[in-house]
């Protein structure tokens, strides 16, 4: 699996706020089981499947990834929270278990968890081309429903600064964020150092 590729591969607004309602949530579907007490048939559970990736450990994470990302794609986040959290039982040392975390919680609109998920992927050595412009639009949205200019600022400021350092991916993202408040002219602007047009903003800025 090309990891990089897993987020931009998906809709953009795909990330924040477009599971289904509410529900009950299992302590398999919380991140990191909710830290909560586990049972005597959970822990043993755990332990055999921690002994059937034994000796194969990075290649049982990268499959759990991989597995949990094709249902957070498919929309079945609590399926993808399970996957995820089995490759965190594997090593919790690795980042990517934290930004399925990040991005689950995101699409879940749980904002404040998704932005404490996308700080400890980043804590634990996340590739910031690909953390911080969804970091950032955790950050927006929490900002919009807050009404808060400062934390706006602080997300405008983190998407250009990855657009400065040549993170094209972070130029596509902020300029479909813009166009979708109508901010027309700066979407434009962002645009042109977006190569991935899938959406076709480039045609909507020439006209």
């Amino acid at each position: 699996m090309k990891i990089l590729t897993v987020i931009s591969a998906l809709s953009i607004i795909a990330l924040v706020g477009c599971a289904s309602g509410p529900r009950q949530r299992s302590i398999n579907e919380i991140p990191e089981y909710g830290n909560q007490p586990k049972s005597a048939k959970m822990q043993q559970a755990d332990q055999e499947f921690l002994a059937l990736t034994k000796g194969k450990e990075k290649e049982s994470f990268d499959h759990m990834m991989a597995v949990g990302w094709s249902f957070f794609k498919r929309g079945d986040i609590g399926t993808a929270i399970k996957r995820f959290n089995q490759a965190w039982l594997i090593d919790s040392t690795r980042y990517e278990s934290y930004w399925g975390f990040a991005a689950a919680e995101g699409r879940l609109n749980n904002l404040e968890t998704s932005k404490y998920y996308y700080e400890k992927a980043l804590n634990h050595g996340g590739d910031t081309k690909i953390l911080n412009p969804e970091y950032a639009i955790v950050l927006r949205e929490q900002a919009k429903a807050e009404n808060n200019s400062e934390k706006l600022a602080e997300a405008d400021n983190l998407f250009m600064s990855e657009i400065e350092a040549g993170n094209e991916k972070a130029a596509c993202i902020y300029a479909y964020q813009l166009f979708r408040e109508n901010k027309k002219e700066e979407a434009c602007k962002v645009m042109t150092s977006c190569p991935d047009d899938k959406d076709n903003l480039k045609k909507a800025c020439r006209m």
